[in-house]
């Protein structure tokens, strides 16, 4: 494993979402990193104050050992300005980049970057 904190140099995963409502529209960009660093990225065009306060509400934690890690997010739908709903449609995508074998493993290919989730997936909150 690479354990730093850089995107695209270092093992990490990303989480992208945003109302499916909002078709167009950026996602919310977040990554994070074996060693338990994450950022809230604006590489999906988002305003830079919504980045911010989606980052500063979000909390995450990772485990590495033996070669392999796990990570765990607290992604607070209200800092991204969604009121959480039963059935409420989440346009989403997550991604790893696994730089022993120089994979970028990918949730639905997006026909570009992970973040562009209006080729991604969908998931439905209960």
């Amino acid at each position: 494993l690479k354990l730093g904190g850089v995107w695209g140099q270092d093992d990490g995963m990303e989480v992208c979402f945003r109302s499916a409502a909002a078709k167009n529209q950026p996602a919310f960009v977040l990554h994070g990193f074996p060693n338990g660093q994450f950022a809230s990225d604006d590489q999906a065009g988002l305003a830079l104050a919504a980045v911010e306060k989606l980052g500063k509400a979000t909390r995450f934690a990772a485990k590495a050992e033996g070669g392999q890690w796990t990570g765990e997010w607290a992604i607070p739908l209200s800092a991204a300005g969604l009121a959480y709903q039963p059935g409420l449609k989440l346009a989403f995508n997550v991604g790893v980049n696994r730089t022993e074998t120089g994979e970028w493993i990918i949730w639905q290919g997006a026909l570009g970057p992970t973040w562009q989730v209006d080729n991604a997936g969908v998931v439905v909150l209960q």
